[in-house]
């Protein structure tokens, strides 16, 4: 055997070492090979060839690092384990190794450390296996009992959380859960009961829990529990009323199942919810039913429901006393089984429409088997009809008597109007002859006065003279009297020949007539007056006697002013004519539209007393009203309005002088 030299590897060609590569050459399952004290391949066999890839040309000569991957080499982890054989002797480990063609497999590996006889170390023997196989199924294992592990885990964790949510379900539960013994002592309470009726299971009863019933319900109670405890098994409902923990009684629904019997349970079991609520709206609507029962018969009108079948339900008595059945035989009945004349009837399309449509309907009927003439208000809902029937026989007898009344009273209005028409022709006859005769002296006495003026003014002095112009003066105002009255007369029997007005061109002709002979000086303002539908000559003389009147009565002014304009409301075209006149007491404006009805003597005002008379028929004729606004000293306002057609207003102004 040849020195151990560290720079280079120690190959020993004796007989021990020859035999020793004939013994491994062969074993091709395991990497067995030689390196020197510093890791360098001193010789290979066969199995680490076809282990490591590498040819014994290759190989003799290099370190070992070369199997190690990477992250090892880093780390020096040969270096290590050749420290540790070296310390201990021998040492094992494993971890990923790396073939000549850069592959890795997992890797058993036994470093032994051999001496020679004399002690001195030789080198390592150093035996791989490869064990990918085995590690890939350990790691499989592993990771199959890590998944069991988790799922078990799971598992645990899904019954614990199921335990608890249903415990918490049970105890947070809208219904109360107690158990019984076969005493009917309480050996259970959940905390939900407790929250129903304040006792828990701190505060078990030495008694019966019979002795928590209202006086009232013991004895149903008494009969609940024999029951229970004769039928096991068998789930029974109840409810009544118990004393809850701070004195007061609550209602309580019971659903009772004794399981005394079975061995898991070996209670009876109660659940149970307070009702108190329900139980008082209940009572609320029986107090509120009797209420509206009351009332219902208390009534003057009939009253009758029925459900969506139309079989009655309800019925009062002044139902009863109307169609001739008391409610009793009624009640429960098919509405046209019990009324099989009334197929077809009114009432019958009114009922089926009201019902059909979901309205209220209103109708009247006669109902013959009765003699009753009835008025029904039908109130529809989902669950059926409500008819209230209100006997309208006394009405109907009155309108009977008012139709005969009306037809005899519109035969003695037309014979009426044939006597007036006739005594319309009798006036008008007679205005024409009292005009005609009036005439007559007034032009002789006129005649005559004039006569005498030309003739004997010079002798008969200034007083003289003063008599005659008076007498001929009121001539002529008997005269104008007498056109008046005939004119107002013939107004009432004219027909209306309605017709486009240009209301504008009307008053402009009107002031210019009526200012004509003026010698005092007016302010007259005209505002853009619309255009109406009216007779055209009558309209002329309402606007001759307002504007004339307006002048009239300012002419004492001295700056007399007039304004005529227009305005509209909601449904009318008002026009107005405003003077600053003399004015009047409103007190008095009643007699401002009557014949013959004067405010102001003709010492103050002359006139006739028939203009505004005249006026406010010509108005009333074309549908239209007259009114008027004043004030003593301070003029007065009259407005009439017309139903004519409407028009753009134009806001432009102007004076006419």
């Amino acid at each position: 055997m040849q020195s151990y030299n560290s720079d280079q590897p120690i190959i020993n060609q004796n007989a021990d070492e020859k035999l020793f590569r004939l013994l491994i050459a062969t074993v091709k399952g395991y990497a067995i090979f030689m390196i020197d004290p510093n890791g360098y391949v001193m010789s290979w066999n066969q199995g680490a060839a076809h282990i490591k890839g590498y040819s014994e040309e290759e190989i003799i000569g290099k370190h070992i690092s070369v199997f190690y991957t990477a992250d090892d080499n880093d780390k020096n982890e040969s270096r290590y384990n050749l420290n540790e054989a070296l310390k201990h002797g021998s040492y094992e480990n494993e971890g990923w190794r790396v073939r000549k063609d850069g592959s890795i497999f997992w890797a058993n590996v036994v470093f032994t450390t051999l001496y020679n006889d004399e002690g001195h170390l030789v080198g390592l023997a150093k035996i791989t296996r490869d064990i990918t196989e085995r590690k890939q199924n350990e790691d499989k294992k592993e990771v199959i009992n890590a998944e069991l592990e988790r799922r078990d885990k799971e598992n645990k964790k899904k019954i614990i959380t199921n335990e608890l949510k249903f415990r918490k379900l049970i105890e947070q539960s809208y219904e109360g859960i107690s158990l019984l013994d076969k005493n009917l002592h309480v050996i259970f309470r959940s905390i939900s009961s407790e929250r129903i009726n304040g006792w828990s299971n701190a505060f078990m009863e030495e008694g019966e829990i019979t002795e928590l019933a209202h006086p009232d319900d013991k004895t149903l109670v008494n009969r609940l529990f024999a029951d229970l405890l004769a039928r096991p098994g068998m789930p029974i409902v109840s409810e009544f009323r118990t004393r809850h923990r701070q004195g007061h009684y609550i209602w309580v629904e019971c659903l009772y199942n004794n399981m005394l019997g079975d061995k898991n349970i070996s209670a009876i079991v109660c659940n149970f919810r307070d009702v108190t609520d329900r139980k008082n709206a209940e009572e609320e609507i029986r107090k509120k039913t009797e209420q509206i029962e009351d009332i219902l018969e208390s009534i003057t009108d009939g009253f009758i429901a029925m459900d969506s079948n139309f079989c009655i339900r309800y019925a009062n008595k002044r139902i009863s006393e109307m169609i001739g059945y008391s409610a009793e035989t009624i009640i429960g009945k098919y509405v046209w089984d019990q009324f099989p004349e009334a197929i077809g009837s009114e009432t019958y399309k009114a009922f089926n429409k009201a019902f059909a449509e979901q309205k209220y309907v209103c109708h009247e009927d006669y109902y013959a088997p009765s003699s009753l003439w009835q008025e029904n208000h039908i109130y529809p809902s989902a669950g059926g009809l409500s008819v209230f029937v209100r006997d309208i026989s006394e009405r109907k007898k009155a309108e009977k008597e008012i139709l005969l009344f009306n037809e005899n009273l519109e035969k003695k209005v037309i014979e009426r109007t044939l006597q007036l028409e006739a005594a319309n022709k009798e006036l008008e006859s007679f205005s024409y002859s009292v005009s005609h005769d009036l005439r007559t002296p007034l032009r002789a006495v006129n005649g005559y006065a004039m006569m005498l003026k030309e003739d004997f003014g010079s002798k008969l002095g200034a007083e003289g003279d003063r008599v005659i112009n008076i007498i001929m003066d009121n001539a002529r105002r008997m005269g104008q009297l007498i056109d008046d009255l005939l004119t107002f007369s013939r107004l009432g029997r004219k027909e209306i020949k309605s017709q486009n007005v240009d209301i504008n061109e009307m008053v402009k002709m009107c002031i210019k007539e009526l200012l004509l002979n003026e010698g005092k000086k007016y302010q007259v303002k005209v505002r853009e007056l619309p255009q109406c539908q009216a007779d055209g000559s009558m309209l002329k003389q309402v606007w001759m006697n307002l504007i004339g009147n307006a002048i009239k009565y300012s002419s004492k002014q001295d700056l007399p002013k007039i304004e005529i304009g227009f305005k509209r409301d909601q449904k009318r075209d008002i026009y107005y004519v405003k003077d600053n006149g003399v004015g009047f007491d409103m007190q008095y404006s009643g007699k401002l539209f009557g014949v013959f009805q004067r405010l102001h003597s003709n010492d103050q005002f002359e006139g006739t007393g028939v203009g505004l008379a005249l006026v406010k028929r010509i108005i009333d004729k074309h549908g239209g009203e007259i009114w008027v606004e004043a004030h003593l000293n301070k003029g007065a306002t009259f407005y009439f309005s017309l139903p004519g057609k409407k028009n753009n207003l134009l806001e432009n102004t102007k004076d006419e002088q």
